[in-house]
């Protein structure tokens, strides 16, 4: 018999970080619920997005969404961001990340469901006069 939470869970990742929502928060909940330790939960997270990741950014790319000029930049900044960040989560105590975590999941959906409305706003202050008509 096929278990349907894994799937419901991996497909609401998959489909949530594709609209770049980042659905890593699903991934990393059925993660942590099902058993597994931080590190564990934190690289199977990662391997689900790598996939996902590439094919957001080929299809953010044909739609002419992507600054070609800026990627080397982006790619170098967060390469070096990925491993610093590696080193200090594993010198961390894990209740404390697993707070930090959880407080930054709080801001960042805060941030999220007001930063959206005024971004609305300011979108259709901001259409060409053709676009207007």
């Amino acid at each position: 018999m096929i278990d349907f939470i894994p799937l419901a869970a991996g497909f609401l990742a998959g489909a949530a970080g594709s609209m770049g929502l980042g659905g890593g928060f699903v991934l990393i909940l059925y993660l942590s619920w099902s058993g597994l330790s931080a590190p564990e939960a934190r690289a199977a997270n990662l391997m689900f997005f790598i996939p996902t990741a590439l094919v957001s950014m080929l299809i953010n790319k044909r739609s002419g969404l992507i600054d070609s000029s800026v990627v080397p930049y982006a790619a170098a900044a967060g390469s070096i961001g990925a491993v610093v960040g590696l080193m200090l989560s594993d010198a961390a105590d894990p209740e404390l990340l697993r707070n930090v975590f959880a407080i930054l999941l709080t801001a960042v959906g805060i941030r999220e469901l007001f930063h959206r409305r005024s971004a609305e706003k300011m979108q259709t202050k901001k259409k060409p006069a053709a676009v207007q008509a």
